[in-house]
């Protein structure tokens, strides 16, 4: 590398030489034709730079009217939709109706009229009516289910205690879904409390295309829309800006709180990325839809301007290297032998002295010798302590015990001190894997950052003597001196000065948790032995982490329970939850399961308790599914075995099996579902003339009401209630054509007054019982 800058800086010197008058000449008519390439292209990337200003905010502002027009027009006949639907005679029956949760002809003509709506609004996704009285909700995915069973009834609640009568709005459960929601409170002129609600829900990403597709289809551009109270209710940025009022954005705040403002226009504002070109337009509902354009998405149409000005200052650029080159080839060809005359004299100083005047070239020769003396200088220099480091790690990895004579041969050696007290310091960074700035694989980067760190703060410490060695890809050990006089309390002390200073520099620099082993003090010849008590002072983290440093001293003084039981309701409990989908109960119980074993005080039992926990989970789904381990992977056991305190356990569990397992067990339910409805049919179909709910079979089969519902709708083709409804009129049909019992008496064995047995005859067989009988006998 320095062979070649020098050849670098010889070709410059003779390219620009004080002597040469022919290659100033030269670049001087290069420079003259690039000053006015550069001016002339600046004057026309400025005067382009206003025009094209000028045409974006058109183009932007006839999108944005379009685009307003189209959405409104959606979003008012969503508004439309449900006003019908709220005021149709139908949903006045039904709010407040003491027989509502019985009457399923009713549930089944207001599915009927949901389905209708639908069917002529392709956006809707789903409608639904809450009864309050009730406490019924009946929706055209899930049919009727009462507001405990119901999946989303956090959306329910939010619904009736909103404060509007109707208005758009993102609940709880269905905004997390991607869903946005019209909600009107029930009855529509009503005074009082709300007695209902009717939801027409929407996806929210359909909107977010619309709204994309009627942009200028550039990348950073994002388009808003605002309701009346200056909140966004669509972002094209994606859901996590929705919600969020216009204050919150530099440039929204101007826009919707100026005074004055009319009620469409363009304008350039300065943001919090510099300044965009914002376009906004009001509708007559109090929306106001908004345009947003960074000033910079604009220069970088204009990026081929700059491109062409760097390409003609480069030409010219060459083109004068070109003619340098020439002309020294030329006029100076006797000056480059005697350059090449020099360099081979600085390389071996045999041939005969040139022609001419050869004391520059002597010197030339003298300075690169000296400059070689000092080059060997330095790397004796340097390998100097990597000879020690060597001694020092062969001293914290010896197992035997070293001779007096070779011991002190050694240490004079490197200049390491035999008198004295001696103790080892191991550092070593937790969580490396979370770290955000480094792959697990870059272990040394770490290290050397540790290094520099302790090097840095001992050299500081003026009571402390000592080396910082490297000994792995997490750990970094220090080897302190002290002089013999020295108290033990007051060593100690030191000792934990600087263990505690790196701790805090370690998490305010570099933001890496790291913790401190200490181990006993004593010879120089027991130094290793010192060092394997501090890597055990670090595992005794794995069971309290509160401490950042820990002396040996300390945790051989601790008091352990020798009684220990393991946790098998918690385990227990953990499965259940992993199994059902419940991650924060399986979080909970983990967390009660770490702080039970932590109480065992002993690091064999830790790691024992947590292996058995990871064999159970493994076992269990196995159980549950047959090759449901190769789904969960082959190396968990050594993963594990990776994390080396409690808490590095907790969080890998957390953080990786439990949402592993989650996934795994609903792929698993989501392959039974055809086995699950075909065991609720056949429940059905043996007990026609029972109360059948859909919670007493979603009991039945381990399942959620509402689950069980989708799924019935999904492999059935008919939701659970008109499936129901058909059975018990098929039992009916069978008894009014083989016995004689009368209307009421069929009616009551199969589950249903006589009125209602004549609503379900004329809805599926198109006539009365009466008529039924007489036409089979």
């Amino acid at each position: 590398m320095r062979r070649m800058m020098q050849t670098i800086q010889s070709a410059l010197d003779r390219w620009f030489a004080t002597n040469g008058y022919l290659k100033r000449l030269i670049w001087l008519g290069c420079m003259s034709v690039v000053i006015p390439v550069v001016l002339a292209g600046s004057a026309y990337y400025h005067f382009s730079m206003i025009k094209l200003t000028e045409q974006f905010q058109d183009n932007n502002m006839a999108s944005l009217n379009l685009l307003k027009d189209r959405v409104e027009n959606i979003l008012t006949n969503m508004e439309h939709e449900s006003m019908q639907l709220a005021s149709g005679p139908l949903m006045r029956n039904a709010l407040g109706s003491t027989h509502y949760k019985s009457d399923y002809f009713l549930h089944l003509d207001l599915l009927d009229l949901f389905q209708l709506h639908k069917n002529t609004n392709n956006l809707i996704e789903e409608m639904i009516y809450f009864d309050a009285k009730t406490d019924m909700v009946l929706s055209h995915y899930y049919g009727l289910v009462s507001l405990a069973d119901y999946k989303e009834k956090q959306d329910m609640k939010a619904a009736l205690e909103g404060n509007t009568q109707a208005g758009w709005a993102y609940l709880p459960q269905s905004g997390e879904a991607g869903y946005i929601s019209y909600v009107r409170k029930l009855p529509v002129m009503g005074q009082g409390e709300p007695r209902g609600v009717v939801i027409l829900q929407m996806k929210e990403q359909e909107l977010r295309s619309l709204l994309r597709s009627y942009s200028v289809s550039l990348e950073d551009q994002s388009l808003a829309i605002l309701n009346a109270d200056q909140q966004i209710i669509l972002h094209t940025d994606g859901p996590g800006e929705i919600g969020k009022m216009a204050s919150e954005d530099a440039v929204l705040q101007q826009i919707a709180y100026a005074e004055g403002r009319e009620r469409s226009g363009h304008e350039v504002l300065k943001g919090e990325h510099g300044n965009e070109l914002v376009a906004y337009a009001s509708a007559s509902m109090g929306r106001t839809y908004v345009s947003q354009l960074p000033e910079r998405e604009m220069i970088a149409q204009l990026n081929w301007i700059k491109v062409l000005i760097l390409i003609s200052v480069s030409i010219f650029v060459l083109v004068g290297m070109l003619l340098t080159w020439f002309s020294s080839r030329l006029a100076y060809n006797p000056i480059q032998q005697l350059l090449r005359y020099g360099e081979n004299l600085r390389r071996n100083g045999h041939e005969s002295s040139p022609q001419g005047n050869e004391i520059e070239y002597i010197r030339s020769s003298l300075s690169y010798l000296n400059e070689q003396t000092e080059t060997l200088n330095r790397y004796i220099e340097g390998i100097q302590p990597d000879l020690r480091d060597r001694f020092l790690q062969k001293l914290l990895q010896f197992s035997g015990s070293w001779s007096g004579s070779r011991l002190d041969e050694e240490c004079a050696r490197h200049d390491v001190p035999t008198e004295g007290q001696f103790l080892v310091l191991v550092v070593k960074v937790e969580n490396l894997v979370k770290k955000k700035r480094f792959l697990p694989s870059e272990g040394p980067v770490i290290v050397f950052a540790l290094r520099n760190v302790m090097d840095e703060l001992l050299s500081q410490e003026h009571d402390l003597r000592g080396y910082v060695v490297d000994k792995n890809d997490s750990d970094s050990v220090a080897i302190l001196h002290f002089n013999p006089e020295i108290p033990s309390s007051e060593a100690r002390q030191r000792v934990c000065r600087y263990a505690e200073d790196i701790h805090h520099a370690l998490d305010q620099y570099l933001s890496f948790s790291a913790a401190v082993g200490v181990g006993r003090p004593g010879q120089l010849a027991g130094v290793a032995e010192s060092f394997r008590e501090a890597q055990l002072a670090l595992q005794y983290r794995l069971f309290d982490d509160a401490e950042n440093v820990l002396f040996y001293e300390d945790i051989l003084a601790t008091q352990r329970n020798p009684v220990f039981m393991y946790p098998r309701e918690m385990e227990e409990e953990i499965l259940e939850s992993l199994w059902n989908g419940m991650l924060p109960h399986a979080e909970d119980a983990l967390h009660r399961f770490s702080k039970r074993v932590r109480s065992s005080e002993s690091y064999t039992v830790m790691i024992q308790g947590y292996h058995m926990l990871l064999s159970a989970i493994i076992q269990s789904m196995e159980t549950k599914g047959p090759g449901m381990l190769e789904r969960l992977g082959g190396n968990l056991f050594d993963q594990l075995q990776e994390n080396q305190t409690s808490k590095e356990m907790h969080d890998w569990f957390i953080g990786v099996l439990f949402p592993l397992c989650i996934e795994t067990s609903q792929d698993l339910r989501t392959n039974s579902s055809r086995l699950i409805v075909q065991r609720v049919c056949e429940h059905l179909s043996s007990r026609p003339e029972g109360l059948q709910s859909l919670s007493d079979c979603a009991e039945l089969v381990n399942v959620s009401p509402s689950y069980l519902s989708r799924l019935f709708k999904k492999e059935m083709g008919v939701s659970f209630i008109e499936y129901l409804m058909n059975l018990k009129v098929q039992k009916a049909k069978q008894l009014l054509q083989d016995t004689d019992y009368t209307i009421t008496e069929i009616a009551e064995q199969v589950g249903y007054s006589e009125r209602n047995l004549n609503r379900a005859f004329q809805r599926f067989v198109q006539m009365s019982p009466n008529q039924y009988r007489m036409s089979v006998r």
